[in-house]
């Protein structure tokens, strides 16, 4: 197997900015020519949208030998899992990862969701990567990519509802928030934010020269302090027209719905709703005005019958 790296890392345990930090990791061409400043644990936050979320559930059979015993017996296992392609989004800037090592872009980023085993009461977050490495394979040489892998562990109620909501489709966004990651490192800077994030895995091609005597013991990719996940179900609504509130309008005391104001010609009703409440005015007006004439002969019978009485 032949990992893809450059440079060798050195660890310098002397700082000139003693106040800021104590110790930095250091990359170095062949020529021994320093490559980049000083790298140190980046302890801030990195974003990620996830770009596809999968319901994976898994049964897997597999033949148990007993040693004492020629009797095959078949072992049983099942799982359920969430895994998500992730892609880094931060609204803050765009910042680019590579290994120690290497230059190259790490573009492969996934999340695993599963659920806490038994006797596991606390949730808890991790990541892993790799550098990149070319391998042989049935004679065939094959090249895997600079990945990083978190895994989130979460209670098995928490686990049965986020896979109702993608079993479901009752989510529109998905982002995912890690902060202190161990393993990240960048240059020192006063800002929250970084351009560039330099990564130190598990791996023993991650070999790190450290001076003799030295106690300091550079954190790489495991334990994630911070973890946050979000789901999002969005629903979005269309601003109102004018014509929407005229025809609010229209409809407030009619027996119509507005279901049946729709589904008919529009302008077509509103015209005869216009003809028939006309109608009920100069019907209105003419029997006020023959109620007048009613009531104005009546009083001049009463004051004809008064001045004849007298």
């Amino acid at each position: 197997m032949e990992f893809h790296i450059n440079r060798r890392v050195i660890l310098n345990p002397q700082s000139e900015y003693g106040n800021l930090y104590r110790w930095s990791l250091e990359e170095f061409d062949a020529d021994r020519k320093k490559a980049g400043r000083g790298q140190i644990p980046w302890h801030w936050t990195v974003y990620f949208t996830v770009d596809e979320l999968a319901l994976n559930d898994r049964l897997e059979l597999k033949a148990d030998y007993q040693t004492d015993s020629c009797d095959e017996k078949t072992g049983v296992s099942e799982e359920q899992y969430l895994t998500a392609k992730l892609r880094h989004d931060d609204w803050r800037g765009k910042t680019s990862f590579s290994m120690f090592g290497t230059d190259r872009t790490i573009s492969s980023f996934t999340l695993r969701i599963g659920k806490l085993k038994d006797g596991e009461e606390q949730e808890w977050c991790a990541a892993w990567g790799s550098v990149s490495y070319t391998s042989e394979i049935d004679f065939r040489n094959e090249t895997t990519e600079d990945c990083i892998d978190f895994f989130l562990h979460v209670r098995p109620e928490t686990f049965a509802r986020y896979a109702e909501k993608i079993a479901t489709s009752a989510v529109d966004e998905v982002t995912f928030r890690v902060g202190s990651v161990a393993g990240f490192y960048s240059d020192w800077s006063p800002s929250i934010t970084t351009d560039s994030i330099k990564v130190l895995t598990q791996g023993e091609e991650h070999k790190i020269e450290i001076p003799s005597n030295c106690d300091i013991d550079p954190p790489r990719l495991g334990k994630v302090m911070e973890a946050d996940l979000l789901f999002r179900r969005l629903r979005k609504f269309k601003k109102p027209t004018p014509e929407t509130f005229e025809e609010a309008g229209d409809w407030i005391g009619s027996d119509e719905t507005p279901e049946e104001l729709r589904d008919g010609d529009g302008q077509a009703q509103r015209n005869q709703r216009l003809a028939v409440a006309e109608t009920r005015v100069v019907n209105l007006l003419s029997s006020v005005r023959t109620a007048a004439w009613a009531i104005a002969g009546l009083l001049l019978s009463i004051l004809i019958a008064s001045i004849k009485s007298h």
